[in-house]
C-alpha cells in the first residue's frame, strides 16, 4: 500500500467514517428487507439512530448512501500520486491492485456485492452512478493535466480519462453481471489490458 493510503486518521475523520458505515450498512438492510423504493431516509435515520439531517450532510441523497465508497478518495490520491512516474493505465493498474487486495477490501467484499445490486438494478442508482462517474473524469482530467501539462479540457485527456471510467464501470458490471465469479481484481486487470492492446483482430 501507498504511504496515502496508509496515513492514519484524526478522531474526528475515525467517527465520520464510523458513523457513515453504520448508515450505510442499516440503510441496506431495510432495502434488502422491503425494497429500495419504499425507504425513505427518515426510516434510515431512525433505525440509524441519527438525525435525517446528518445523513442528508454526509451523503446528500438517499442513492449515494449506497454509491459511497470510503476507497474513493483513497484511490484517487494514490492515483495522484503514481502519476508521477507511470503512465495512467500502470497507475491506476498498481491504485486498483492496492485497494482492491487490500484486507480492508476482502473485509468489505459482502458490502460491496449488496451495493453492486442496487447500482446496477435500480435506475435511481444507476443515474446517480454516472453523475458520479462525470465528476469522476473532471477530477481524473485535473489530475492528468497536472502531471502532463495537457489542456484538461482538450480532446486527448477527455478521451483517455472517459476510456478509463468506461473500463471499471464494465468491470464492474460484469463482475456482478456473472454472479461474481471471477474477482474483482482479475476482471479490472483484464479491462485494463483491453485499454491496452485495444482492439486489434487477432
Amino acid at each position: 500500500m501507498t504511504e496515502t493510503t496508509t496515513r492514519p486518521l484524526g478522531l474526528r475523520e475515525r467517527k465520520k467514517l464510523k458513523a457513515m458505515r453504520h448508515i450505510q450498512d442499516v440503510a441496506l438492510d431495510l432495502f434488502d428487507r422491503d425494497g429500495y423504493a419504499h425507504v425513505t431516509i427518515e426510516r434510515i435515520a431512525a433505525a440509524a439512530e441519527v438525525s435525517p439531517s446528518s445523513i442528508y450532510r454526509y451523503f446528500g441523497t438517499k442513492e449515494m448512501i449506497i454509491l459511497w465508497d470510503e476507497y474513493d478518495p483513497i484511490m484517487l490520491s494514490a492515483f495522484d500520486d503514481k502519476l508521477a512516474a507511470q503512465d495512467p493505465i500502470t497507475a491506476l493498474r498498481e491504485v486498483l491492485t492496492d485497494v482492491i487486495t487490500a484486507s480492508m477490501f476482502d473485509q468489505d467484499e459482502r458490502t460491496i456485492r449488496r451495493r453492486m445490486s442496487y447500482i446496477m438494478e435500480e435506475p435511481a442508482v444507476r443515474a446517480g452512478l454516472n453523475r458520479q462517474a462525470d465528476e469522476m473524469a473532471l477530477e481524473l482530467r485535473t489530475t492528468m493535466a497536472r502531471h502532463t501539462g495537457r489542456d484538461p479540457e482538450g480532446l486527448e485527456l477527455r478521451v483517455a480519462t472517459a476510456a478509463l471510467i468506461s473500463a471499471f464501470l464494465e468491470a464492474i458490471a460484469y463482475w456482478h453481471a456473472t454472479g461474481f465469479r471471477d474477482s474483482l481484481h482479475t476482471i479490472v486487470n483484464g479491462a485494463l489490458d483491453v485499454l491496452t492492446r485495444g482492439l486489434l483482430v487477432e
